[in-house]
């Protein structure tokens, strides 16, 4: 085994987040929302890049980069089901790697659930400030975050 991988694997922690939010559309209007290129609409951040195929479809084995620096990860869609609402992803960088789940209730014809599951392992030398990012009252927030990054989104979309 190298340093490297005994290093990684002694100081490996992982945890497990999930939250939720309500958005005032139906889960078939917000899916989309959830999808490399939909998630641009709503991050200023967000600028995902192709590694396979070409172009970035929402669909399984689709993979792309982003991020900068230390910042940058390479991302794979695991499954995408438009009937259940539910996107999977894994996530790898340098210092971290996550699996993430987001499925989406309708809970009438306008309102839905969002719920969004994290686990996240990090291992390295910058394990405690990424440990840190996904406290529980950080993850709340970034929950509050999306809900209000979504809903700004949709509301200067319908005042256009």
């Amino acid at each position: 085994m190298s340093a490297l991988t005994s290093a990684t694997c002694s100081t490996a922690q992982q945890v497990r987040r999930t939250g939720s939010f309500q958005l005032d559309c139906s889960a078939d209007t917000a899916f989309p929302l959830f999808s490399p290129e939909g998630e641009r609409l709503w991050i200023e951040t967000w600028n995902p890049q192709p590694i396979f195929p070409d172009t970035i479809e929402f669909q399984p084995d689709t993979i792309f980069r982003q991020g900068d620096g230390a910042d940058e990860a390479v991302w794979t869609i695991v499954d995408v089901d438009w009937q259940t609402h539910r996107a999977e992803y894994v996530r790898v960088a340098g210092s971290h790697a996550a699996h993430i789940a987001v499925e989406l209730e309708a809970l009438s014809n306008e309102r839905c659930r969002v719920r969004v599951s994290y686990t996240l392992t990090v291992f390295g030398h910058d394990a405690a400030s990424l440990l840190e990012s996904f406290s529980e009252n950080a993850f709340a927030e970034r929950m509050l975050n999306w809900q209000r990054w979504i809903t700004d989104y949709r509301a200067t979309r319908s005042a256009k």
